[in-house]
């Protein structure tokens, strides 16, 4: 029987190659859009770590006069937040440095001074940042005024930085890093990506405000988190009370959980599109299955009426025509197989095989049951053709 469907398929190669290529084409294309899916589906489903829920940021000026004398920087931070969680709705007010959540902003640091490469985002974040984001912890917990105070200036690290480098080490805490001369880890946070639900969760570690304030960079943003719903209520409040401290009305107040959404669309947009080419692409395959089978099936009544006058029941000629072109859908994946497994053999793609061989696998499936769907009506028709009508055409 095997035999026969090669034969049969030989013999009707020119009329089975378009659809070949492609079946063939749309499995490269399923393969690289399952990579990308499955990918960052993994990466979705990675937790940030912090609450964004409730909460706005807040960019405003810290007043001149205070750029160069950083203890009456402190003093109006801290001022500013004072009169902040007096107003109702205000849960919990952090000041943070020139990466925020969802901003797009990426700084890094790094050295090998531990003998070996150590590279690490930054983030700058002052004593309240964990009670506002409502961050947990692997151990330890965040920096305190105390912890400024000591001899060396104080970090937290995500659980990722922990795992990466120090993958053997029990725990980090009171371990001295080379990061800003020399810098003490108090705490490990557990997992924490801040630029979207998208992004690699990526060793991080967070610096009290010192160092900024010796490069007269003082901190001028804020992270508020409102009691729930009533975010909308207390932006013009909370507008109006700090353009009231600062003198100034350049302040922007703007949504975190709007702000992660446009993050997002970075990789949601292309998801979508690739979906639609796909779906595309599927259909296409679909109805020139169905032209070509029906074509076939004009073609081939003669032998398919006698086929049936020899005592084919209809289950077999159905059969046979879904195992024609299961056959042929069969043999572009395997060809497909052979070029996209190279993929993950040869890392040609920064991400893990694992995705890799997923898609190849996904691509396989969805395009076995796309055509077996597809072929199913013309090989339905095939099996309903009467042998005496048939032949008495012949």
């Amino acid at each position: 029987m095997f035999s026969h469907l090669l034969k049969l398929m030989w013999n009707k190669r020119r009329a089975g190659g378009m659809i070949f290529l492609e079946i063939l084409l749309a499995f490269f294309v399923l393969f690289g859009v399952g990579t990308f899916l499955s990918y960052n589906a993994d990466r979705y489903s990675s937790p940030l770590g912090f609450s964004y829920e409730n909460s706005i940021g807040v960019r405003m000026d810290v007043p001149d006069t205070l750029n160069t004398d950083s203890l009456g920087v402190l003093a109006f931070q801290d001022r500013v937040r004072r009169d902040l969680l007096a107003m109702d709705n205000v849960e919990a007010v952090t000041w943070i440095g020139p990466v925020n959540p969802f901003g797009g902003n990426i700084w890094s640091t790094g050295n090998n001074d531990l003998g070996f490469e150590v590279l690490t985002q930054m983030m700058f974040v002052d004593e309240h940042f964990a009670e506002t984001a409502e961050l947990e912890f692997d151990e330890g917990g965040w920096y305190t005024e105390d912890d400024q105070r000591g001899k060396y200036p104080p970090i937290v690290v995500n659980r990722e930085f922990k795992e990466k480098y120090f993958p053997n080490a029990e725990s980090l805490l009171d371990s001295i890093v080379p990061f800003n001369g020399e810098s003490r880890i108090v705490g490990v946070t557990g997992d924490f990506k801040y630029r979207s639900n998208f992004s690699e969760n990526l060793p991080l570690s967070f610096f009290p405000q010192s160092m900024r304030l010796q490069e007269d960079a003082p901190y001028e943003m804020l992270i508020v988190r409102l009691r729930p719903g009533t975010l909308a209520a207390s932006e013009e409040a909370i507008y109006n009370q700090l353009v009231s401290a600062t003198k100034s009305n350049e302040v922007v107040i703007w949504d975190m959980a709007k702000d992660r959404r446009k993050a997002n669309r970075t990789i949601v947009i292309p998801m979508v599109i690739l979906i639609v080419i796909s779906a595309f692409l599927l259909i296409n395959i679909g109805l020139g299955l169905f032209g070509v089978l029906f074509t076939q099936i004009n073609r081939r009544r003669a032998e398919i009426g006698l086929r049936r006058a020899m005592g084919a029941t209809p289950g077999e000629v159905t059969r046979q025509f879904l195992a024609e072109v299961l056959l042929l859908a069969g043999a572009a994946i395997l060809l497909g197989t052979f070029f996209a497994i190279q993929v993950p053999l040869l890392e040609l793609l920064p991400i893990p095989s694992r995705f890799a061989y997923a898609a190849i696998g996904f691509a396989a499936v969805v395009i076995l049951v796309v055509v077996a769907i597809c072929a199913l009506v013309p090989s339905l028709q095939a099996a309903r053709l009467q042998p005496a009508n048939v032949l008495h055409e012949g």
